[in-house]
């Protein structure tokens, strides 16, 4: 990842690696307004110190809308976090020992892969078909007949019992999972979310792209669930990165256990994007702004898949996403990727190989992510015309080989 980042200084660098918004996508002139209003409103109350758990007319906010999708919540149950990637690092550090074992699908968004390391725990991958985990497979793993409790903490306890170690966190991404853009079924959510009952297993659910899906919302899994667990979203991808706002849904229990971790963290996430946030929240119609996002990446996507076969690039599988950031490409057997990468990179186009998003990096040696979003229709034509390049390259050199 750090080669390829360092690559994007090269002015004719087409990017189909991070997963940045469309460039249009983002509001700056209803952004300016609403940073305007919030200093003439607020003036010095916006420039100083905040509460831990966040601004409080943004945490309501983010309660009413996930109400309004199904999901019942008060404005106590909701954190304000530094991006969701700190809300990732957050239960990480409060739930997760080293030697604990994370169950969770794979490929796997590999900030998700780092938290859990960062922890010393170990990812383990659950059986999948195509409407998600397999449940069976997933019930094998949990053993939800061994009690488990901890003073103070039981449904969400850590396990110590027995050499084998019941798994300490089940996470998953439900909608348009990073990077393979999968979708858990709304049957087999219903599914999970029994077992998890059965299992009081401690669940993360994450939802960052759950707002670009093209269908009708499907349920959180959360939603379905009698056990507490943890749903972390951000605007990130919906309305601007840099400001670096995510936020944990939780019971309120478990929120306030989470404060303290937090504030040894950054005391409280930036009051300012967050005052800015809420203004332009109630200043736009989010829906429509979203679904101008929707349209806009739709057409990105569909020119992607156009190229490839345009370009005629042997690949196993191909499957548009509903919606959501990146392709997810599987390759013939015995191309490595890590290799592709390096000779793209060489010729102006930049992807991440998928080594990056499994827990044995090897796994995923024939799997590409290309993200659809960041570069206009003419650059990703001519991004994938490098990668056929590149490919060629790559054919020219195992043949000498």
């Amino acid at each position: 990842m750090r080669d390829i980042l360092s690559f994007h200084n090269r002015s004719d660098m087409i990017s189909l690696a991070g997963g940045l918004p469309a460039y249009e996508s983002l509001p700056v002139a209803d952004m300016a307004r609403a940073a305007q209003r919030v200093l003439a409103l607020h003036g010095p109350r916006a420039l100083q110190y905040g509460t831990t758990e966040g601004y409080a007319p943004l945490r309501a906010w983010i309660a009413n809308r996930l109400c309004r999708q199904g999901l019942p919540t008060r404005e106590n149950q909701i954190l304000i976090t530094g991006g969701s990637q700190q809300a990732m690092d957050l239960i990480g550090r409060f739930l997760l020992q080293p030697g604990d074992i994370v169950l969770t699908t794979e490929p796997i968004y590999n900030g998700a892969i780092q938290c859990f390391e960062l922890q010393n725990a170990k990812v383990q991958p659950i059986p999948t078909d195509s409407s998600g985990p397999i449940p069976d497979r997933l019930r094998s793993l949990l053993h939800p007949n061994r009690p488990c409790f901890r003073a103070g903490f039981t449904s969400l306890s850590r396990p110590t019992l027995g050499p084998e170690k019941r798994p300490a966190l089940l996470y998953l991404l439900p909608t348009l999972g990073n990077p393979s853009g999968s979708i858990i079924s709304e049957q087999r959510r219903s599914e999970l979310a029994e077992i998890i009952d059965e299992s009081a297993v401690p669940f993360l659910e994450e939802d960052p792209y759950g707002e670009l899906f093209e269908g009708v919302r499907l349920p959180f899994i959360q939603s379905m669930t009698r056990t507490p667990g943890f749903l972390l979203g951000s605007f990130s991808k919906i309305v601007a990165p840099s400001l670096r706002i995510g936020w944990i849904r939780a019971d309120e229990d478990r929120i306030q256990q989470l404060v303290p971790f937090k504030q040894t963290m950054d005391l409280h996430t930036n009051l300012l994007s967050q005052m800015i946030l809420h203004q332009f929240l109630s200043d736009v119609d989010l829906d429509a702004h979203i679904a101008s996002i929707k349209s806009l990446y739709a057409e990105r996507r569909n020119a992607m898949l156009q190229e490839i076969r345009n370009q005629n690039i042997e690949l196993t599988s191909l499957e548009a996403p509903q919606g959501g950031m990146f392709l997810w490409l599987k390759f013939p057997e015995g191309l490595n990727t890590d290799e592709l990468a390096r000779l793209a990179l060489e010729e102006g186009v930049a992807f991440v190989p998928g080594s990056a998003f499994f827990a044995e990096s090897q796994k995923g040696q024939r799997f590409a992510r290309l993200n659809f979003t960041a570069a206009d229709c003419d650059q990703i034509r001519t991004g994938i015309a490098r990668l056929k390049v590149a490919l060629d390259r790559l054919s020219v050199d195992s043949s000498r080989g």
